[in-house]
């Protein structure tokens, strides 16, 4: 019998099985593909050309976690992406977002003065959001009553009162009123929008988006807050380096084991059952699934209150997202040539317009798809040769609005027209030898995921902290003795984090301890 057996190989699994490891339990780790690393994983889908099919870029995943699993020394290599984005907007027109704030104050002033100076309170701002807000991502969501020791917190860190009325709107307000607040040009606007609606049935005008944006600018690379960057062959780089840590502490890791129910005997856990009819005994199980896979699937044949069920159904696991990911023979010509350049190191925003972007999310709302998406085409192949053969460029393109449905594969050729004659518009010579489009409805097949939602419920306020996935299990533990969940579903949210593996791991050595010690 194991101490704890771990539902599905993606990072927060792995990064649970890590910890519980740590603390001397005996584990297991039972992955239903064939390769590890659920929705943050590398595929070769061509000889040669590895691409990134689910999560494509790293910032949010905890130092605190790479230092104390020592990823570095199990093979974690990360590129710091800068520039961060490069808009293009035709007629010889970008915008590069750098690293370096007055690097990027000095591309803004081609747009505005005003702005460019607006672009240091921007940072600032986000710097000051983030010393309250990562406290918070690795420990389970502040009950109401902790509300008086984070007001302590934010009281010792000296904020002013308008910086405090800042702090509270991002969680009520709208992303593009909040960068209109601070900028006047259009072109800086968009460029600082584009994160707002990122895995979200929401416009930019859509109340609660400022807080998806903010949940994507309090990440770090290399040392470098709010940076962005390429893992090493790709984003598989993270699990791998995470398996290799979670064997070398003991864990017991099986592919190709699909997990078909949770056991349950009263009110207990007691193992899992595979899709080949094995049984696996254990003390707990933590669920890696989103909270629809885990209790409307896992859990269909156990007796659980209806209302709690009715209210997980109702969960908002829409997925809008969607990927086009393939190989290039030459980089593409925005302008300025094929020779590598800045903007292909960067994320290549195909949002022109504040107003395109609502239009793209307008369309969706009536028709399902939008006729002219906003895209985030990046070329890994450009910092990282590991990923492509020589004279040849992989790719991965982000884009929304797609809307799940399971009438999707009869769009997948449409969507991968859209998508390339949408990039030549800006580069003409983007012409992909090989690619193939992920809808959501394929994330959901591939990764197991409720809905193809990339985030496993939408990251808007209602969906938050004490509200995710609902407030009676956002402490990782479940309604059901030894059944605990890991997975973006549950605080602190979508990303490759790591932060609801960590919690959820630190929850279970504590209820293990107290059932055995009997504290």
């Amino acid at each position: 019998m194991y101490d704890a057996i771990v539902v599905g190989g993606g990072h927060n699994g792995l990064v649970a099985a890590c910890y519980l490891a740590k603390a001397g339990l005996k584990v297991c780790v039972l992955e239903r593909r064939s390769i590890l690393g659920g929705a943050c994983v590398t595929e070769e889908l061509w000889p040669g050309v590895r691409v990134s099919t689910g999560a494509y870029v790293l910032s949010l995943l905890r130092e605190r976690i790479i230092e104390d699993l020592r990823l570095r020394d199990f093979g974690l290599k990360v590129y710091t992406k800068d520039p961060g984005v490069f808009v293009p907007f035709g007629n010889g027109k970008q915008l590069r977002v750098w690293v370096d704030t007055r690097r990027t104050q000095k591309e803004i002033e081609r747009f505005s003065k005003k702005d460019a100076d607006a672009y240091a309170r921007w940072v600032g701002f986000w710097d000051k959001f983030s010393e309250i807000v990562d406290p918070l991502m690795l420990t389970p969501p502040p009950r109401v009553s902790d509300v008086r020791e984070l007001l302590k917190l934010a009281d010792s860190l000296e904020f002013d009162e308008e910086f405090a009325l800042d702090f509270a709107r991002v969680f009520l307000t709208d992303a593009k009123r909040f960068v209109e607040e601070y900028f006047e040009a259009e072109e800086v606007r968009v460029a600082m929008v584009g994160d707002g609606v990122v895995g979200t049935f929401a416009g930019p005008s859509t109340p609660g988006t400022a807080y998806v944006l903010a949940h994507h600018v309090v990440g770090s690379v290399n040392g470098v807050k709010g940076a962005w960057g390429y893992v090493e062959g790709g984003m598989g780089g993270v699990t791998a380096a995470l398996a290799r840590c979670a064997t070398s502490l003991g864990v017991e890791i099986y592919t190709s084991s699909p997990v078909d129910e949770v056991l349950v005997r009263g009110e207990s856990v007691v193992g899992v059952r595979l899709w080949d009819g094995r049984t696996i005994e254990a003390k707990c199980v933590i669920s890696n699934a989103d909270p629809k896979t885990t209790f409307l699937r896992l859990l269909r044949n156990t007796d659980i209150n209806q209302e709690l069920l009715r209210r997980v159904s109702s969960l908002k696991t829409t997925g809008v997202s969607f990927k086009v990911v393939g190989y290039l023979s030459e980089l593409p010509d925005y302008g300025m040539g094929v020779k590598l350049g800045s903007e292909h190191i960067a994320s290549e925003y195909i949002m022109p317009s504040m107003d395109y972007v609502e239009r793209a999310y307008r369309d969706a709302l009536s028709t399902g798809f939008s006729k002219d998406p906003w895209l985030s085409v990046n070329i890994q192949s450009s910092v990282d040769p590991t990923v492509a053969p020589r004279g040849y460029y992989s790719f991965s393109v982000f884009g929304q609005y797609l809307v799940y449905s399971d009438k999707l594969d009869d769009l997948k050729p449409e969507v991968g027209r859209v998508v390339v004659d949408k990039v030549g518009e800006y580069a003409p010579n983007f012409k992909p030898i090989k690619y193939e489009v992920l809808t959501p409805l394929d994330i959901e097949r591939r990764f197991g995921i409720s809905g193809g939602n990339i985030f496993h419920l939408d990251m808007t306020p209602d969906q938050l902290y004490v509200f995710r996935p609902l407030p009676e299990l956002s402490r990782y533990h479940t309604t059901i003795k030894g059944l605990f969940m890991c997975g973006s579903g549950t605080h602190p949210g979508g990303g490759v984090t790591g932060a609801p593996g960590y919690n959820a791991a630190q929850e279970v050595i504590k209820w293990l301890k107290q059932t055995t010690h009997g504290e």
